[in-house]
């Protein structure tokens, strides 16, 4: 992703003074969303994000980072209403293997530390993935979501080996908050990857009990894959997913995927998608599935980053 760098405020080098840096980065999409059976069965969608990044580093080599993000958008809700707005920051000071994030900032579940959550999923939106089935887990991430609570995460890498841990406090003030701590572990060797992750959340919150996932993703030349399986204490059965992504050409890819398992009568859900870059940061992108409810859902449109 290109980010511009304003060097008259943002970058501080002089001797005997470590560098300081602001990035600005963002991205947009704009296209139409169908939804079987839904009141308004075919919306137009459209998002914009920008997030602004600041670094800086001690003379003893400790990084210091802050991270903010804005975004509006249409809700892609069947004409629900608009969303938008800034997100809680997010901080993290890292040096040597050693990454320490606070804030409103990823849990292990969410952060991609050892596993590939949603691994290659379909549609300019991304509206599904090998995670469709995954339901009732406690998984929260950097964004713009209304439940911003705040979790500390530990991440610790050497050589090959991966391991990560988090804490989420509970906020009262925030309806629908409860404590949670996870683990994960990874080992990456070639162009693969296998992990492993474990959480345990509060008795007060709907999400509540254990949960596990393991999971594997990769590639062979051209052709990328991620396999996940996982479960928790709310959730019937146990649940899996499968997704891959083919390069066709030098610009373009295919992607699919299944997911099944979770809830009682629940359907599996499996989807196929096409992109096609254009240089730039610009890609033209669709898709069509199938989801948990067996309605099918389509769409397309163009993505940009910048």
């Amino acid at each position: 992703m290109k980010k511009i760098l304003f060097a008259s405020t943002a970058l501080v080098a002089t001797a005997g003074m470590a560098a300081a840096e602001l990035t600005w980065s963002g991205s947009g999409r704009l296209g139409v969303v169908y939804t079987e059976d839904a009141a308004n069965d075919t919306v137009l969608d459209h998002r914009f994000r920008l997030t602004v990044n600041g670094v800086t580093e001690t003379d003893g080599g400790v990084k210091f980072e802050g991270r903010i993000r804005w975004q509006a958008d249409d809700a892609a809700n069947n004409g629900g209403g608009a969303t938008g707005g800034a997100g809680a920051a997010g901080f993290a000071i890292s040096t040597g293997g050693l990454r320490v994030d606070v804030g409103h900032v990823s849990d292990v579940f969410d952060s991609g530390d050892v596993i590939n959550w949603g691994g290659y999923d379909v549609g300019y939106t991304g509206f599904l993935d090998q995670a469709a089935n995954f339901s009732n887990f406690e998984k929260r991430g950097f964004g713009n979501g209304a439940r911003q609570v705040q979790t500390i995460k530990a991440l610790y890498s050497v050589s090959d080996f991966t391991v990560s841990a988090s804490y989420t406090l509970n906020d009262t003030n925030i309806a629908g908050s409860d404590e949670a701590w996870q683990i994960g572990a990874g080992y990456s060797f070639g162009a693969h990857r296998i992990g492993a992750m474990y959480g345990d959340n509060a008795d007060s919150n709907p999400l509540a009990g254990k949960q596990w996932a393991i999971g594997a993703d990769g590639s062979f030349g051209d052709f990328a894959y991620a396999v996940l399986v996982g479960d928790n204490d709310t959730t019937d059965d146990t649940m899996y997913g499968l997704s891959g992504s083919y390069a066709v050409s030098a610009a373009g890819s295919i992607t699919g995927f299944v997911s099944g398992g979770g809830g009682s009568g629940v359907d599996t859900s499996y989807g196929i998608g096409y992109s096609h870059s254009l240089g730039g940061g610009v890609s033209l992108a669709a898709g069509v599935g199938s989801g948990t409810d067996g309605k099918t859902v389509a769409d397309a449109g163009v993505t940009f980053s910048f």
